[in-house]
């Protein structure tokens, strides 16, 4: 069963609403709760936790050396690298 509320929309809000509904022929109901569900996904999603399982031999060692893309940019390079160190460090203590 569905719960049933009142909602109050600014009418530049409610005319997108009730537009993009009607495009999609679709209720403005099921719009709203689309838009919702979605939101709802990317917010767990950002809530998620990574869990970094590494080889011990990896862990020992403080210096790590990529092997770089052959396309790939300093920037991206760097950023790469910062974020394996980072990803290692949190397995080496948690």
């Amino acid at each position: 069963m569905r719960d049933a509320f009142t909602m109050r929309f600014r009418p530049e809000v409610a005319e997108f609403v009730q537009t993009q509904a009607r495009a999609g022929n679709r209720s403005v109901t099921n719009f709203v709760e689309t838009l919702l569900l979605r939101e709802k996904a990317r917010f767990e999603e950002s809530q998620r936790q990574l869990t970094v399982q590494a080889v011990a031999d990896l862990l020992r060692h403080e210096r790590h050396d990529l092997v770089r893309d052959v396309d790939e940019t300093d920037a991206e390079h760097a950023a790469r690298s910062e974020l394996f160190g980072a990803l290692l460090d949190h397995a080496r203590h948690g």
